[in-house]
């Protein structure tokens, strides 16, 4: 009898081992999304950089894999020497991105560049460039911020001031746990008002969500009020016009 209780014990310890390990040995992920109608307020983004937007999606930031576990603030990059080349990726993975992940107000080949270069290839799959991108264009599928904030009643409104429970809330019914995703703003230096920017979703190597660790916003992002806009996006005629150059880039925005 106490053979089959050792042995119960045993076994559980090594469950309870095995999943510790997923959150501790593995990677994880952290997800990425921005909020055009909010990141357009602050750049000057034209039809040439959206591609083929559709409205329907906040466009893809990146997919950043990192070994530093205790912290989702700190992350491994340019692990590997191999330049981005687009002319590797299929015509649906180039169609499928060309919706989900556009510069929106810089060139978009020089994002997706040097989103590849400092994050792709240090992904453990040791995923090709084409398998790196169509997985990430298919996370934007996936974990559509607009659809899920939809589903909560929550869409984009010039007027409605949301709250960080209300975000909160619709997340956890896609992710199960409420600490699973973080966000920060864009604030207006003239109105004080700040405007959802990008919303992060962590995972583990098995890509089940874990508690995002790091809330600390990168270069312009800023910690969100109290009380928060999620802008609506159209683009105005002006920003239609097909640019053959824009001056000025600001790629403060990469990460």
């Amino acid at each position: 009898m106490k053979i089959k209780v050792m042995i119960l014990l045993m076994y559980i310890f090594s469950q309870t081992y095995c999943q510790q390990n997923d959150e501790i040995l593995g990677y994880m992920y952290v997800f990425a999304q921005e909020w055009p109608g909010s990141i357009c307020k602050f750049q000057k983004c034209t039809k040439t950089y959206m591609g083929n937007y559709d409205n329907g999606r906040w466009n893809t930031h990146g997919l950043w894999p990192n070994t530093m576990l205790e912290t989702t603030c700190g992350m491994i990059f340019n692990c590997k020497d191999e330049e981005y080349d687009e002319d590797k990726l299929t015509v649906a993975t180039k169609t499928l991105i060309d919706v989900t992940w556009n510069g929106m107000y810089a060139d978009t080949f020089i994002f997706r560049k040097h989103e590849w270069e400092k994050h792709g290839t240090c992904h453990p799959d040791n995923l090709s460039q084409n398998g790196y991108m169509l997985r990430v264009g298919n996370l934007n599928n996936q974990y559509n911020i607009y659809k899920i904030l939809a589903s909560a009643g929550i869409y984009p409104d010039d007027d409605r001031q949301l709250i960080d429970s209300e975000i909160r809330t619709a997340f956890t019914k896609v992710l199960g746990i409420s600490t699973a995703m973080t966000y920060t703003c864009l604030k207006d230096s003239a109105t004080g008002k700040f405007y959802i920017a990008e919303l992060r979703t962590c995972f583990t190597q098995s890509m089940k969500p874990r508690t995002c660790d790091c809330t600390q916003p990168i270069s312009d992002f800023v910690t969100c009020g109290r009380t928060f806009y999620y802008p609506t996006f159209i683009l105005s005629k002006d920003q239609q016009i097909q640019l053959e150059q824009i001056s000025d880039f600001n790629y403060s925005f990469l990460e």
